[in-house]
């Protein structure tokens, strides 16, 4: 695969870099000796304090100057050269907080030295963190700024070498002795240095590794990817990105545990490097949880991005064996392509990311999908209306428009529905559902839920001050709205227009309470207790309606409009309804039809027995000003 010679590449240059490191070490160690033994004579007085931390401390400054001199030349070496300032600043604390601190600030200038050398270390770090990776350049000024502390300390390292400079000039012979264990302990310092770089060395080389390799299952993580994304589109050659996400992977988990699910993501990992690596060129990567991502070389033509998705597919598509279970599993594979989708690695992973999200809306199916600039429009426009939003509700540009429920036994209004209409003035009209779907994902329906019991509770009033006799009134409920204290929030609104109680309705869709069931169970019975009436919408799309007839409080089922559709020339959508409206009936709740368009349908739910239809049968939405017609007298019926 392309991206082992440029390990092994890169593994040849550190090998090369290692005796010039080590032979630089050498010198600056002679070289200390050297100023050391010119330093004694000029001692006039023994600094009571440990020649060994202060020496440590030189030794570390002049190795962190000499990683600099490395990086200089070879930008690889970044994160040995962070790791060497993280050792280096360490070394301070230990001198200044400790005795040896104390007794360096009895000797005069001592403990300014090592306080200002600190004070330039520290002020290094966002340099050395954030803009040396930007800037190599800035190698040459950070070693100016750290030389002048490196001789200030080389030479305190001396002065503190020894106590009393009369004691050294009593004995010659001890002042030979003394130069001779010196030489020793710098050759012992030499060859522990040269020993210790190369174990760094050799630990730095195994923590890459484990920094870019995944531990579970043992392949490329995140950041090994990231790496060869900016690798190849160095090289400037044409290649596709492949991120994939596997469907049902959280049920596995759920339903079998994480050890099974830990098997499973072993499984993939293999059947991935066995069956595509190995047979295309390309390299696949765990990116965490279930997403993994797969970096094809050389892609010449879209065809070619094609069949290596439609094989991803088929080998996950197999049954996976663990043991005592077997579990099928799907995947959702978005893609782009350089340069075709972005020139650096963050577009290509971004662009990637949202073909991937778009292919999940199929799941479980498995699905393929190759970015365009026409799903970013998408995320974008989403991205505005949702900034656009929060304004939307405080400025007063959403509105409401009502539709009446009518009795069909008295042929008369009996309910309205409020409806959300927000008028965008790029996107013109946007759709209530995509309105709440958007304050779902950015957190904005506890705005949007006050707003529209407000509003709905202002306009009842609006309607009673013109003298007309106000209705209940339904207001759809979001998910994220069950959060809310709703019983709280409708009785002040309507206390505060001075209405009674059980004017404001609630209507919940079956798909939403199959997914908060329990949430939805907890909260109905106070909205009764109350007078607020609720009603379960889309009856018969979700996958649970009797589940919910049964297990939840409801005071209505509103029966979905593709069932009522084509009552005149399907029998069998006429059997369905009739069914739905005897069960509701025979547990004792009301039946609402929605969709009502022709007479046709009509006249068969009166016969049926429904009591309430709502459609254009009736009337259309309509503005706040036009219900007054519709609340007075019969329904005059108008397709």
């Amino acid at each position: 695969m392309p991206e082992k010679p440029l390990l092994e590449c890169a593994n040849r240059w550190k090998s090369f870099w290692l005796f010039p490191v080590v032979f630089i070490f050498f010198v600056s160690a002679l070289f200390s000796l050297i100023q050391l033994k010119q330093s004694i004579a000029i001692l006039d007085k023994r600094h009571d304090t440990s020649v060994w931390t202060i020496f440590q401390l030189k030794i570390e400054l002049q190795r962190f100057h000499d990683s600099l001199i490395i990086y200089e030349k070879d930008q690889s070496t970044l994160v040995e050269l962070q790791e060497r300032y993280d050792i280096l600043w360490s070394r301070f604390p230990v001198i200044l907080n400790s005795i040896d601190g104390e007794r360096l600030s009895e000797s005069n200038g001592s403990i300014e030295i090592v306080e200002q050398a600190f004070a330039e270390v520290k002020a290094l770090e966002p340099i050395i963190f954030e803009e040396l990776a930007l800037n190599p350049a800035l190698t040459s000024s950070i070693r100016s700024r750290i030389r002048p502390h490196l001789e200030a300390i080389t030479i305190l390292s001396l002065d503190n070498y020894l106590k009393h400079n009369d004691y050294l000039s009593r004995s010659d012979d001890r002042v030979t002795g003394l130069q001779e264990k010196l030489v020793w302990l710098m050759f012992g310092l030499i060859l522990s240095g040269s020993l210790l770089l190369l174990m760094v060395l050799r630990e730095n080389r195994f923590n890459l590794y484990q920094a870019e390799h995944d531990s579970l299952t043992g392949m490329p993580n995140r950041a090994y990817l990231r790496r060869v994304l900016s690798d190849r589109c160095g090289i400037g050659q044409p290649y596709a990105l492949h991120l994939i996400d596997l469907n049902g992977f959280k049920d596995i988990n759920d339903t079998l545990g994480h050890h099974a699910g830990d098997l499973v993501l072993q499984a993939v990992a293999k059947r991935l490097k066995d069956k595509i690596d190995n047979f295309f060129d390309c390299v696949t990567c765990r990116l965490g949880g279930d997403e993994f991502a797969i970096v094809q070389f050389d892609v010449m033509t879209k065809k070619q991005l094609n069949t290596l998705a439609s094989q991803v597919v088929s080998v996950l598509t197999e049954e996976f064996d663990l043991g005592e279970h077997q579990c099928h599993i799907g995947a959702s594979i978005g893609s782009s392509l350089y340069p075709d989708h972005g020139r650096d690695g963050s577009s290509l992973l971004s662009h990637a990311d949202i073909a991937m999200y778009q292919a999940k809306v199929n799941a479980p199916e498995s699905t393929h999908k190759l970015f365009s600039y026409q799903m970013l429009e998408q995320i974008n426009r989403r991205q505005q209306l949702q900034r656009e939003l929060r304004n939307a509700i405080h400025n007063g540009e959403l509105h409401l428009e009502y539709q009446p429920i009518v009795c069909l036994k008295k042929n008369k209004t009996s309910s309205l529905e409020a409806l959300l209409r927000w008028h965008h003035p790029i996107y013109n009209a946007i759709s209530p559902l995509e309105v709440i779907d958007i304050a779902e994902q950015y957190g904005i329906t506890e705005d949007l839920g006050h707003w529209l019991v407000s509003e709905t509770a202002s306009q009842i009033k609006s309607w009673k001050d013109s003298g007309i006799e106000p209705v209940p009134v339904s207001i759809n409920i979001s998910p994220s709205m069950y959060q809310m204290n709703l019983v709280e929030i409708i009785n002040s609104a309507l206390e505060s227009n001075g209405l009674p109680q059980g004017l404001i309705w609630i209507e919940i869709t079956e798909d939403t309470s199959l997914e908060i069931i329990n949430e939805v169970q907890a909260m109905l019975p106070d909205l009764a207790a109350e007078g607020i009436k609720a009603s379960l919408d889309d009856f018969g799309t979700g996958l649970s309606s009797l589940s919910h007839l049964r297990q939840l409080p409801i005071n209505a089922v509103k029966i979905d409009r593709s069932f009522i559709g084509n009552l005149e020339q399907d029998k069998k959508s006429r059997d369905l309804v009739r069914h739905i409206i005897n069960i509701g009936h025979d547990l004792g709740i009301k039946v609402v039809a929605e969709g009502i368009e022709d007479q046709y349908s009509n006249d068969f739910l009166f016969e049926s027995q429904c009591d309430y239809a709502q459609g254009y049968y009736y009337s259309r939405p309509q503005k706040p000003e036009a219900i007054g017609n519709l609340l007075s007298g019969s329904v005059n019926n108008k397709t």
